[in-house]
């Protein structure tokens, strides 16, 4: 991924987090289920790939398989919960690895770090779920590509992210210009606090605005907590500058920390 400096505005003092990916169909016919993959990442080996019993077990759960594809859900694990992606792979070397086209793009944040120091590394899940299968096959994986089934028409993913690793607010700010064309906006935002003393309070709260607007409140005790949501393109413009907020407070603990990733898919002329 690169980094995309035209398009974002930040003003706050701490950093803020962003990567460009593009968008590139996979050539070449796929037994693969297109009209029910949305975001994805995928490969193509210069090497067959052997269906094995060593790579079926790399599958959290398998619900397609012959001798020359298998097709299931892989677990991937992250600071803040675990995810589900799918992922197909073929004795001619394609592996891709898919959320379905109802589930939030957002969902490929790879929360990393551990939930007093986050990473503030982007990397998607997708990829680490392409990484459990090239393991468990044996082959080294090549770089990855990305590709919404959902959205053929978009060519760019932009991944914006905010982490609040102590109380406080951040911002930034994003401006699409006019003659881009946008698809699919969706965040995750998370919060949590771990601190057990008998005289502190342990409750915690973070709030996500969008102009202003309340967009996810999420509030809880010693717990993790998140909202996984897409945006109505219709509540999200081009050539139109919003400002993002997202705020984390405790009642006095010091453990814990609070994040938001907005996940932008769109064409770029």
């Amino acid at each position: 991924m690169k980094a995309l400096f035209v398009l974002v505005f930040s003003i706050c003092f701490a950093s803020l987090v962003f990567a460009q990916a593009p968008l590139v169909a996979p050539e070449g016919a796929l037994a693969f289920p297109t009209a029910a993959a949305g975001i994805s990442a995928y490969v193509k080996t210069d090497q067959k790939i052997v269906i094995t019993d060593a790579l079926a077990n790399a599958f959290y759960k398998i619900e397609d398989v012959s001798d020359n594809h298998i097709l299931g859900i892989v677990e991937v694990e992250t600071i803040v919960s675990k995810v589900y992606p799918h992922v197909y792979v073929d004795t001619e070397g394609w592996m891709v690895a898919f959320f379905l086209a109802a589930e939030p793009p957002a969902l490929i944040m790879q929360w990393s770090g551990d939930l007093n120091t986050p990473n503030a590394a982007i990397k998607t899940t997708l990829e680490v779920a392409l990484e459990q299968i090239a393991k468990a096959a044996r082959i080294p994986l090549p770089s990855v590509s990305f590709y919404d089934f959902n959205h053929p028409s978009a060519n760019t993913m932009l991944i914006l992210l905010r982490i609040l690793p102590s109380p406080g607010k951040k911002n930034m700010y994003i401006k699409l210009p006019a003659n881009y064309a946008l698809y699919s906006v969706s965040y995750f935002h998370y919060g949590c606090n771990f601190y057990v003393w008998p005289d502190e309070d342990e409750t915690f709260s973070t709030t996500l605005k969008i102009g202003g607007a309340l967009v996810s409140k999420i509030d809880g005790y010693n717990e993790v907590k998140y909202n996984v949501n897409i945006i109505p393109s219709r509540d999200f413009a081009v050539n139109k500058l919003y400002e993002i907020e997202i705020d984390y407070s405790h009642g006095g603990a010091e453990n814990g920390s609070a994040g938001v990733v907005f996940v932008l898919i769109y064409r770029t002329p």
